[in-house]
């Protein structure tokens, strides 16, 4: 059995938005997360259709729960902000957000297997004063770590997962493999093997005591099998002969939207249109056609 519910798209945020990005956060900075997440929704509304519904309602599409949670504030920036999306050539743009993008934007193509899109592109996320303070790309070890010992002037830099640090000992590597890949060997030797321009792993190899016993991970792929880790953006440092530390920041794929980074524009009195231009750049934020009037 399938239980499917029949909602219409305004009331279908109220179940997304404030489980989302809360219904605590400044007023602004709801309404950013309900345009996207209206957005979204309208992209991918054929995505299960061959099951005969439009969503999901947990993180594989948006989360979706009882609109219990929608306050004033939700219920307000839902109806300021109805109808309205972004869209790039005519169409709905690929509305992705994460919670937080450790100061440094991330393209599309450091998180998935897909073609770059003009409004996703490697950026520093905060002040002047933290733009100016690095330089992209952030190709080495030396210049990730660089990067993430410092977080003053970078937009959302009190969240809790802004930086981060994970110790993993090898049979927790060796476990995390088995559960996803079905490997079954000890890892002796992690390398990352290609960082995208905003210091991402997207290639990280992951080497037993035997040369056969070796997998490469690839994008979002090092998350689904590392799931302990918040984010791509990190350094490795071997503690000891089985602890292996993780040094990284923020939380989630780093494309589009950081959510912690919304809310510190909205609390500096930026608007959710200033919002979206500034996280998906060249887009047009735009209204759904108004149903026509009865007769």
């Amino acid at each position: 059995w399938t239980f499917i519910e029949k909602v219409p798209i305004e009331r279908y945020l109220l179940g997304v938005v404030p489980y989302e990005i809360g219904h605590n956060a400044p007023q602004s900075a709801i309404a950013a997360q309900a345009v996207l997440a209206r957005t979204w929704a309208l992209a991918n509304a054929h995505r299960y259709v061959i099951d005969g519904y439009n969503l999901c309602n947990h993180t594989q599409c948006q989360v979706y729960k009882s609109p219990a949670l929608a306050n004033k504030a939700v219920t307000n920036a839902i109806l300021m902000t109805k109808g309205k999306y972004l869209s790039w050539r005519n169409k709905p743009i690929h509305a992705v957000y994460h919670a937080s993008n450790g100061g440094v934007m991330a393209a599309s193509e450091e998180a998935w297997s897909m073609d770059s899109l003009p409004y996703f592109k490697p950026r520093f996320d905060g002040s002047e004063e933290w733009v100016n303070n690095f330089q992209l790309p952030l190709k080495t070890d030396l210049q990730v770590r660089s990067f993430l010992e410092q977080k003053k002037w970078a937009y959302g830099n009190e969240y809790y997962r802004f930086r981060w640090k994970r110790n993993l000992s090898d049979i927790q590597l060796r476990d995390a493999l088995k559960n996803s890949l079905g490997s079954t060997f000890l890892p002796k030797k992690l390398q990352v093997l290609k960082r995208g321009d905003s210091g991402r792993v997207v290639s990280l190899s992951v080497q037993g005591k035997l040369p056969e016993e070796k997998v490469v991970l690839h994008l979002d792929q090092i998350r689904r099998v590392f799931r302990s880790l918040p984010s791509t953006l990190f350094v490795i440092q071997k503690l000891r002969d089985n602890i292996w530390e993780f040094s990284g920041g923020g939380f989630g794929h780093g494309v589009g939207l950081s959510q912690v980074g919304a809310i510190d524009l909205a609390s500096r009195g930026w608007n959710e249109k200033k919002i979206l231009k500034y996280y998906y750049p060249g887009t047009t934020y735009r209204s759904l056609p108004l149903p026509p009037k009865d007769p």
